[in-house]
């Protein structure tokens, strides 16, 4: 059987009953303070229970082990940054351009509606006129290249009602 333990034991129980009786000063004096360091310690004899609240510091913990408390008030804004740089020119001179096919009963029909000289298509659209005729369908409405919308329709019932396509393309002058 180990007696250490039991001998240890038994010292600090002694020390403990007899700290404050000049046989205890003695042992406190034998024993100075803070001469106890890591090197003398087994893993693990220092356990949660052994250690004072409030006597641990931050910089006793490893980074992540303390929990990181509620957040501050909110500061005050700071200074204005310096501006940016310029960015690139942007679209200008909008134009909207308008093509009107036939209004007759023939049957398919393909419109195009071309930007200007120096513009390019930024998007388009089609509609059927009159907007009554039912037996009428878009087939395309499309970006045939950088300044044309193209559309197209169909009688999808044969019908005697006169109708027409109309197709609009959006156009701009666009910095290169």
């Amino acid at each position: 059987m180990r007696k250490l333990p039991i001998v240890l034991s038994t010292a600090a129980l002694v020390i403990a009953v007899l700290g404050a009786t000049p046989v205890g000063e003695a042992a406190l004096n034998t024993v100075g303070r803070n001469s106890v360091s890591t090197i003398h310690l087994r893993n693990n004899a220092v356990t949660s229970i052994k250690v004072r609240n409030g006597s641990l510091l931050r910089a006793d913990f490893r980074r992540g082990q303390i929990p990181a408390g509620p957040a501050g008030a909110t500061g005050p804004a700071g200074p204005a940054g310096p501006a940016g740089p310029a960015g690139p020119p942007g679209a200008s001179g909008l134009q909207t351009v308008f093509t009107t096919s036939a209004i007759d009963s023939n049957s398919p029909k393909t419109l195009t509606a071309t930007c200007p000289s120096g513009k390019v298509a930024l998007g388009g659209g089609v509609a059927v006129a009159p907007s009554s005729v039912n037996e009428v369908g878009l087939t395309t409405s499309y970006l045939a290249n950088a300044t044309t919308w193209t559309a197209s329709a169909r009688e999808f019932d044969a019908t005697a009602t006169n109708w027409g396509l109309n197709v609009v393309v959006i156009c701009a002058t666009v910095a290169p």
